[in-house]
């Protein structure tokens, strides 16, 4: 059985003084970017998508998982409602064309009002192996932004890197540069994810999200900068857009890494546990344009899970990484002002956005418009 993560006053104080850098990443993306007016997410910003998703649970599940969040509910076949958004890595708008992460991300709320979201990436390894490379990488990442073009802005991230990675620059540098050349080669954002290390009982795990139809994924000379945000809108339209949620259990340090996170895991063993679908939708109907809207301005958390049935809220996750993101998340969320969870509570229930929430969100999305802050592209919305 792996070790838990389980820390000490002094270590946590450590995740807290990581958390405590996040803000300043955030005012610094604002600062030196033309279309960031107010401090925004310190990643995954720039919004491809975001939809309404039903969640089947697979039949019969590990044991690991059977009767924990969202995989124990009294009708245990029912379809489950939540909230899905695409987006790319950095935390400021660019070029779909740019390398880039992409990321997914899935919330759903259980019927005891326990939240459970999947944060994912587009490659089975973490840019970095520790927290503190992490937190390096974002502040890179914000002094780089808004730099002129693909070369500029490339040369000024790596640059500063150097600066608040030290000798752990060229390692991060490869590792990112290596994975974004997957974003460079897609012509969709329909495609394979994985999320961070979990506890399910006394097992730690994955979950990776695999396409259920085959896309191609061969580079296109012709993408255009919002290429990915086109391709998505067009598949959604046409039809359902489905995945594979699939559970990787730890198996041991050499073929399951939980130190050398930025390496893939061996996954032979891997056991699907449900299907998550973005149904089709018009994205010019006001509810699908209201559902993008909240996707934007909702908040997300890897320590949204259960790690043992009936256990309350996690004080902290059971890996030091994702305990980190977890209080890096709650911090960027304090700091750009998320949806308070209990207005938009009743979606996981309906599906439907509320006239009171229609407004609150049409709110935020026209004070950003009109500050010049990037919000996703939603259209009119006269009809609220």
């Amino acid at each position: 059985m792996p070790d838990f993560f389980d820390p000490t006053p002094e270590q946590r104080r450590e995740l807290e003084h990581i958390a405590d850098g996040i803000p300043a990443v955030q005012r610094t993306l604002v600062d030196n970017h033309p279309q960031l007016a107010m401090p925004d997410r310190g990643a995954h910003q720039q919004q491809l998508a975001g939809s309404k998703v039903i969640l089947t649970v697979k039949h019969p599940l590990p044991a690991a998982l059977d009767g924990l969040g969202i995989f124990h509910e009294t009708d245990r076949s029912a379809p489950q409602i939540g909230i899905g958004r695409m987006s790319t890595g950095l935390g400021c708008p660019h070029a779909e064309t740019d390398p880039d992460f992409l990321g997914l991300m899935v919330a759903f709320r259980t019927r005891s009002g326990r939240r459970i979201d999947f944060i994912t990436i587009n490659d089975p390894g973490s840019p970095t192996d520790t927290p503190e490379e992490f937190l390096a990488l974002l502040k890179a990442t914000a002094h780089a932004a808004g730099a002129p073009g693909v070369i500029a802005s490339q040369t000024k991230l790596l640059a500063s890197l150097t600066r608040h990675a030290g000798l752990r620059a060229p390692a991060i540098a490869t590792q990112v540069i290596r994975q974004t050349n997957r974003t460079v080669r897609s012509t969709s954002a329909y495609q394979q994810y994985w999320t961070g290390i979990v506890r399910a009982r006394d097992v730690l795990g994955k979950f990776t999200f695999v396409p259920v139809s085959s896309v191609s994924m061969g580079a296109d000379a012709k993408r255009e900068p919002a290429h990915l945000t086109k391709d998505w809108r067009a598949r959604q339209s046409a039809g359902p857009l489905a995945f594979d949620l699939r559970w990787i259990p730890f198996v041991d340090d050499r073929t399951t890494p939980l130190d050398d996170l930025t390496k893939e895991w061996a996954h032979d063993h891997e056991v699907t546990v449900g299907t998550v679908v973005f149904p089709k939708t018009d994205p010019d109907a006001i509810q699908a344009k209201l559902t993008a809207i909240l996707a934007s301005e909702l908040g997300a958390n890897p320590g949204n899970w259960e790690e043992t049935p009936g256990a309350p809220p996690l004080a902290l996750a059971a890996t030091r990484f994702t305990a980190a993101r977890q209080l890096a998340y709650r911090a960027s969320q304090q700091a750009r002002h998320v949806l308070p969870e209990q207005s938009y509570a009743s979606f996981f229930e309906t599906g439907e956005i509320s006239a009171v929430l229609a407004n609150e969100l049409t709110r935020r999305y026209q004070e950003k418009r009109a500050a010049g802050h990037w919000v996703p592209e939603v259209g009119p919305l006269s009809a609220v």
